[in-house]
């Protein structure tokens, strides 16, 4: 109501974030994985999940416990249920998996339902069988059993079948590279496409895998067809949920952030109905929070959802002696330059360096505690708020793949980005606010637009980090 000049906003404590209403619908992303003992299920999930250790398959031939949930400490957005494959003569394993598969779809809530189902399937050698029968049966039922799940067949331990190929290959007169290439691609057809698509069909997805390090984008590619998946037959949220649970695909996190800001916040940017009444601190934590619940490092201490972090995120926004013009340059390249010259010179100082300039003096603005007002400042400062964050995000998943995350560690990826190309983005951020027509697309776009231009590409991140080299994650220090 209003009396006056004072407005009073009623019925609103809080802004809610639009990861917590996502996750409140589906909090993790519930995987079924099959597949027998020595297949590679634990160690394909410890890759895509970056979780430490996974046991599966641990019982006793024909005692499955594909009821016991596993949900990993250092990343609680995915839940494993594990089945033994389908062997010849144990049938009690099969019967026992189509009935967990159907009092899950039965489930009314999405959390409880099973979201994906990977078959974990061994490349055999030559002449081997793919397939046993009680795999084939249940592939041939697989729309009665599953309904809408998306079943994703794994071929399992690619880089052995290329080892064994190019061993043998090698050992020929006749070998020739583009010659091998085409064998290896004519030989996984024979083995496992074909088997499989005449067991199943044509229209049965299937992802090539190693968790070789070197072979990273198999991962990659498993998980992105899962999602893919996941969003066709099963929910936008579980889609979400698997994107915040995978920590294998830089792009899909970007992805999932630009996802969840354009549906609520980011979009209403040029407008006042999503933050009147609140200061612009509610208003960037919200945003803050969105943003780090997608992106799901192992932060045990909440280093990443402190107000130290953010005290820290809000420093220099307002920063005025920026370059005249922006300068065009590489994001992932410029940025580990500028890492490998930090990690280099703290290497020569003591063994836990304090990051000096980023240490101290550390308060929250003053803007920080005004109401909310449909300025342009106000635009520019959570624009810069955005990008700034997701790219310190893309900074840190290239420096923490496992984690956990340190503060050391953040104030290098928080110095390294203003060193790197913080100034040229603020600078196009208030080019852009001097001429902005306050349509919230005119907002969007250009948030989209500047994180998608400094964005890394997953098929960099492995060389990226090399190119950085060891990082130490238990080393820590004070802000």
């Amino acid at each position: 109501m209003t009396e006056g000049k004072m407005t009073v906003v009623i019925g609103v404590s809080q802004l809610q974030s639009t990861s917590s209403d996502i996750l409140s619908i589906c909090p993790r992303f519930r995987l079924l994985v099959i597949g027998k003992s020595g297949v590679g299920k634990s160690s394909l999930i410890q890759h895509a999940f970056k979780i430490d250790e996974v046991h599966v398959s641990e019982h006793r031939r024909g005692e499955a416990d594909i009821e016991r949930e596993f949900i990993a400490p250092e990343n609680e957005r995915f839940v494993l249920h594990d089945s033994q494959g389908f062997e010849a003569g144990d049938g009690e394993i099969f019967t026992t998996a189509k009935k967990f598969i159907s009092c899950r779809r039965e489930m009314p809530e999405l959390r409880d339902k099973i979201h994906a189902v990977w078959l974990c399937l061994s490349i055999p050698h030559a002449n081997g069988r793919l397939l046993e029968s009680g795999v084939e049966e249940f592939l041939k039922l697989r729309k009665e059993i599953l309904g809408n799940i998306p079943i994703i067949a794994v071929f399992t331990k690619h880089d052995v079948f290329v080892d064994e190929l190019e061993l043998a290959a090698a050992e020929s007169a006749e070998y020739e590279p583009a010659v091998l290439d085409k064998f290896k691609v004519d030989t996984l057809d024979k083995l496992c496409i074909q088997p499989l698509q005449d067991a199943a069909g044509s229209d049965i997805p299937h992802a090539t895998v190693s968790t070789n390090e070197e072979y990273e984008s198999t991962i990659r590619q498993l998980v992105d067809l899962t999602t893919t998946n996941v969003e066709k037959f099963v929910a936008s949220e579980a889609a979400l949920a698997m994107m915040i649970a995978q920590r294998v695909d830089i792009g899909l996190k970007v992805k999932a952030s630009i996802a969840i800001g354009e549906k609520r916040y980011w979009r209403g940017l040029a407008s006042s109905m999503n933050f009147t009444g609140f200061t612009m601190l509610d208003c960037l934590s919200v945003i803050h929070k969105d943003i780090i619940d997608v992106w799901n490092f192992n932060d045990p201490l909440c280093h990443l959802v402190s107000d130290r972090f953010k005290e820290l995120m809000l420093k220099d926004i307002d920063k005025v002696d920026l370059p005249h013009t922006a300068q065009a340059f590489e994001f992932g390249l410029s940025v580990v330059a500028t890492i490998a010259s930090i990690l280099t010179s703290l290497a020569s100082g003591p063994l836990l360096p304090i990051v000096v300039p980023l240490a101290t003096g550390v308060v929250v603005v003053k803007w920080a505690y005004d109401t909310y007002q449909r300025t342009n400042v106000v635009l520019r400062r959570i624009m810069t708020y955005i990008v700034d964050l997701t790219c310190i995000m893309q900074i840190l998943f290239l420096l923490v793949p496992t984690g956990p995350v340190s503060r050391h560690i953040i104030k290098i990826a928080i110095e390294g980005y203003g060193k790197a190309c913080k100034d040229n983005i603020h600078l196009a951020i208030q080019s852009h606010c001097m001429s902005v027509t306050r349509r919230g697309d005119d907002v969007l776009d250009k948030i989209v637009e500047l994180i998608e231009g400094h964005s890394i590409k997953p098929e960099e991140v492995h060389d990226l980090r090399m190119q950085i080299g060891p990082v130490d994650s238990k080393a820590d220090e004070e802000w």
